[in-house]
């Protein structure tokens, strides 16, 4: 009886070991070797111009990205989108987003930058709130013009981000040399 219960035993730790060695996705659907695969994507970016674009940017914008998310679209061939989104900090300083499709072969990765006009596009509001002055430079901080603006935001971040927020993905962080690193999903 003992010997058969340690049998049982042992037999049930086995298949619970078996069950856990698999490659299991994280919350954001992404498997161990998919993140690794990915991340190595974005690696081969760091030796580019893509890196000093992203520096380059980021100074410009005076802010960090907003947003930065990498998706998985495909291991073989290794295809991996990568969005990064910034929200200016002054009003007269556009929005700015870089979507790129990476791939194994630096001839077929694509690369396109988009800016949409900020708050108020020709500079500060005349003395009768009416109209905008095009011949100054609105130096307003963009986070003054409150909850629209953060919704304006958002809404911006979805509609130039296209499908890299679904899964398979990752969020990611532009870090200071133009490296992106992929975040652990929540």
């Amino acid at each position: 009886m003992r010997v058969a219960l340690l049998l049982t035993v042992i037999a049930a730790g086995l298949l619970l070991l078996a069950g856990c060695s698999g490659d299991s996705a994280d919350s954001g659907g992404l498997t161990g070797a998919e993140r690794k695969a990915a991340q190595s994507a974005v690696d081969s970016l760091q030796d580019s111009n893509i890196a000093v674009q992203l520096k380059g940017i980021t100074k410009w914008v005076q802010s960090a990205p907003a947003a930065c998310r990498v998706r998985l679209v495909s291991q073989e061939p290794s295809v991996v989108k990568v969005y990064v989104f910034w929200t200016p900090w002054l009003a007269a300083t556009p929005y700015v987003w870089l979507n790129m499709n990476v791939t194994d072969d630096p001839k077929t990765s694509t690369f396109h930058l988009g800016t949409t006009q900020p708050v108020l596009p020709g500079g500060r509001l005349n003395p009768d709130g009416q109209s905008v002055n095009r011949l100054s430079v609105d130096t307003t901080l963009l986070s003054r013009y409150g909850a629209e603006q953060e919704k304006k935001t958002r809404r911006l971040i979805q509609a130039h981000g296209g499908d890299v927020f679904a899964k398979p993905g990752a969020p990611c962080q532009l870090l200071q040399n133009g490296s992106i690193r992929l975040l652990p999903n929540p």
